[in-house]
């Protein structure tokens, strides 16, 4: 979009507006976190917040694919479908989604390799139910084996998918490379066809008994509701359920990585991918916030490094990007792209001579003050919701804490240019990295 210098001013006067807006939402004394764990160890957050009248709630279980042993690659995606769509002690999976129509529900579950999240939100005048089934769905599930079948092939069709999809494909291939056959991330969240058709009921409830456990949950609640309400409703419908197993990880490193490493994968595709990646931070690392900065500058959007040298002036790719994901572990340090097959290695060339840029001549005041006003934007917008805000902080607090979010950005802030060049010269590999193309047969 082209603007003139008057809409240019009256738009960055508008985000800058919004963000101020949202960071008082989130952090003013009126609207304060009120946070408390019940004796069985689930904690519990709670933010009135009465613009819509809504009432929204996430429960993160801090268990991930990381957690599963060979057995049961899978199991906690698979549980995820099962807790959504088939059904508790009470009510059967029909009966289930008949419910939450009836009472104008949304509700959804994402499973990652640090944590489960299950979601729902609603009018607020069906507050109680909402948290009565959630509990039920949470800790109440029974999976009868006729409902596991369905959903067996539910699974097996979403991991068909994922196989098929080329990006998805170069990017679990990447993972498997990049973090070996011992980290907690060389867990496949799908997992494979061949575990799904055989995962024993038995097995999988005893897994879901053990470790779907409010000591391994954190509940946010975030809406148009009193305080004290929403903790009483909590403690009614979650206080009787037992303390279970702590889920643990078995962690090991990822391999060192001297060299390029090449994967290439065919399909019936048109274009060609491109992926290439390395080790990152844990999130715990105080070099993230300065990951965050660089991606942005490199490969964030058309403004960026990468999109304006090597498609906008070389020509040489439809698309291009840099991100930084941030785990619980190691993270990834990714340059991406999508194009012609024909130029494969014209545009690996020159991806690493923008990065060895960056990684010799640094950065620049402007684009590091840009950065960090786009990302505490972005930030500030993500928070908007009231079930996004109360996703995010359920999800972080199952791994860092839920400070993480609040301090945000203003430790994005803090970064200096000695600093962001400092992470470039640490985290840019143009020499040893895992490359991965999918190009057509």
């Amino acid at each position: 979009m082209n603007l003139t210098p008057t809409g240019d001013a009256t738009m960055r006067f508008i985000v800058a507006a919004l963000g101020a807006v949202l960071f008082l939402f989130v952090n003013s004394p009126a609207a304060e976190w009120q946070i408390t764990q019940l004796d069985n160890g689930l904690k519990v957050m709670i933010l009135e917040s009465h613009q819509v009248p809504q009432v929204n709630i996430s429960t993160t279980v801090k268990v991930g694919a990381k957690n599963e042993s060979d057995f049961f690659d899978g199991a906690t995606h698979f549980l995820d479908h099962l807790i959504l769509f088939r059904g508790t002690e009470v009510m059967t999976g029909d009966e289930l989604a008949a419910a939450m129509k009836k009472h104008g529900a949304y509700f959804n579950g994402y499973t990652s390799s640090d944590w489960t999240d299950f979601v729902i939100t609603l009018p607020k005048e069906n507050a109680e139910f909402a948290v009565k089934i959630h509990a039920d769905m949470l800790f109440h599930s029974n999976f009868p084996a006729t409902e596991m079948d369905k959903e067996k092939q539910a699974v097996l069709e979403e991991i068909n998918i994922s196989e098929d999809d080329p990006f998805s494909k170069a990017y679990r291939s990447s993972i498997d490379k990049l973090y070996g056959s011992r980290h907690p991330y060389s867990k496949n969240v799908l997992g494979t066809k061949e575990n799904v058709i055989s995962f024993p009921r038995d097995s999988i409830y005893t897994y879901y008994k053990r470790y779907y456990a409010p000591n391994n949950m954190t509940t946010v609640i975030v809406g148009d509701i009193d305080a004290a309400k929403a903790l009483e409703l909590v403690k009614k419908y979650f206080a009787g359920v037992p303390k279970g197993s702590v889920a643990l990880d078995n962690y090991s490193p990822p391999p060192s990585r001297t060299k390029i490493d090449t994967i290439e994968i065919k399909k019936d595709i048109g274009q060609a991918y491109l992926l290439m990646m390395s080790i990152g931070p844990k999130a715990d690392s105080p070099d993230q916030y300065a990951l965050d900065l660089m991606a942005t500058v490199l490969g964030d959007g058309e403004s960026s490094r990468l999109w304006k040298k090597v498609r906008d002036e070389l020509g040489l790719v439809y698309s291009v990007g840099f991100s930084f994901g941030t785990s619980k572990y190691e993270g990834t340090v990714s340059a991406s792209a999508t194009l012609d097959p024909a130029k494969m290695p014209e545009v690996e060339k020159a991806i690493n001579l923008v990065l060895a840029g960056a990684k010799t001549g640094g950065f620049t005041e402007e684009e590091l003050r840009k950065a960090k006003n786009k990302i505490k934007t972005n930030h500030y917008a993500s928070l908007e919701r009231g079930l996004d805000l109360a996703d995010k902080y359920a999800e972080y607090d199952s791994f860092i804490g839920h400070e993480f979010v609040d301090n945000y950005p203003a430790n994005i802030e803090k970064v200096t240019l000695a600093e962001l060049n400092a992470a470039a010269q640490k985290y840019i590999n143009t020499d040893s990295y895992v490359k991965t193309m999918v190009v057509p047969k």
